[in-house]
């Protein structure tokens, strides 16, 4: 019976979106430029970012570093980036990032020992085990800073991957703990008898990660995951000090915070990478990304964070030639006047196997 009254609440919302209002207007988006790096990085995507400390901390996902790391690699599966830049008016410059013995950039959610051991021995062709390129990855969203205990919480899932396009799949996520910027991100182990002892998500649970925030005494997150072709957001809250426990978690149930994991209620649908933030003149939420496979990046808007949200509507077309972007978001500690402007990038790609540059796109919205 649960599980049909989650369908019909998926059915209902989908439904409800096919009537619902038309999303924001734009009055102008524009590329302003691209986004700076120190030099130390030919290629990365995500890309998402908030204000830790009094310093923009940006992340990001699969990483090819110029230089080799003290193991003689140079690919790591995350990064991150650290900036004073806040005024994206002129772009955003400043980019530099803490870094190993031999000067090559630091992970910021690093493997666990027997995550590093496997990558190892399936590293290179030939490889010491089979299949060659397997390899574990922590691929972490938005940091959101926790004030009242002087830390920041990173949201990571856990991915297998193989050699081959889209030959990967998640094996559940977790939250990191991040006690300063000068500090190596620890992952608290959750369960020390399970195959994977950081993870407090299981496969199938909600992807938590997109625009974490907190607001009073809770932690929130939303989850866009794949459903039959498409992404359906949810969103959960936990109580902040409780944000390792996964029994504590609750899911939006179309009244209160009362469902389990796996009922909560369909708010809309977007993309597996989306920022979702409130627009400080209004109280209203914005949600941004580029839907799968489409050349556009689309924004939705809505009167509360649960909703209702209104149909999505386009902001932005890459130029001709590029390809579909996957990556879309905005930046809200960017925006200027109360939200009326907003600063989106995306990941392209540039020359190399895996060279990449983050546009940055000013767009105005009608207030």
């Amino acid at each position: 019976m649960r599980r049909r009254s989650h369908w019909a609440a998926l059915l209902l919302a989908l439904a409800c979106e096919a009537v619902a209002p038309s999303g924001p207007e734009v009055v102008e988006a524009r590329e302003i430029g691209v986004l700076g790096d120190s030099g130390l990085i030919d290629g990365r995507d995500g890309g998402p970012s908030a204000v830790l400390w009094g310093h923009d901390v940006w992340t990001f996902g699969d990483t090819v570093l110029r230089v080799p790391d003290v193991d003689g690699q140079n690919w790591h599966h995350n990064s991150f980036s650290i900036t004073a830049d806040l005024d994206a008016s002129d772009g955003i410059s400043g980019l530099h990032e803490p870094l190993d013995a031999v000067g090559a950039p630091l992970y910021l959610v690093p493997p666990t020992p027997a995550e590093k051991a496997f990558n190892d021995a399936h590293l290179g062709d030939p490889c010491a085990q089979t299949p060659c390129g397997a390899r574990w990855a922590a691929w972490p969203s938005a940091p959101v800073y926790d004030v009242d205990r002087d830390r920041a919480l990173i949201f990571y899932g856990l991915i297998y991957a193989e050699p081959g396009p889209f030959n990967f799949e998640g094996a559940g996520g977790s939250i990191a703990i991040w006690d300063r910027l000068d500090a190596v991100v620890r992952r608290p182990e959750i369960d020390a008898g399970a195959e994977h002892p950081t993870l407090m998500f299981r496969a199938g649970d909600p992807s938590f990660g997109i625009s974490p925030h907190i607001e009073g005494d809770h932690l929130y997150s939303f989850a866009c995951d794949e459903h039959r072709g498409t992404h359906v957001c949810r969103i959960g809250r936990v109580p902040v000090e409780q944000a390792l426990d996964r029994s504590a978690w609750r899911m939006w149930g179309g009244n209160d915070y009362d469902a389990d994991l796996e009922h909560g209620t369909v708010l809309f649908e977007a993309a597996p990478i989306a920022s979702i933030t409130p627009l400080p003149a209004t109280g209203e939420w914005l949600a941004v990304y580029s839907p799968p496979f489409d050349t556009t990046i689309v924004a939705r808007t809505a009167p509360t964070r649960t909703g209702p949200w209104s149909a999505p509507s386009r902001v932005y077309r890459v130029p001709a030639g590029e390809p579909a972007p996957y990556d879309a978001q905005h930046h809200a500690e960017l925006a200027e006047d109360g939200g009326v402007v907003q600063y989106v990038t995306y990941s392209r790609p540039t020359e190399g196997w895996f060279g990449s540059e983050f546009a940055i796109v000013r767009v105005e919205l009608v207030p």
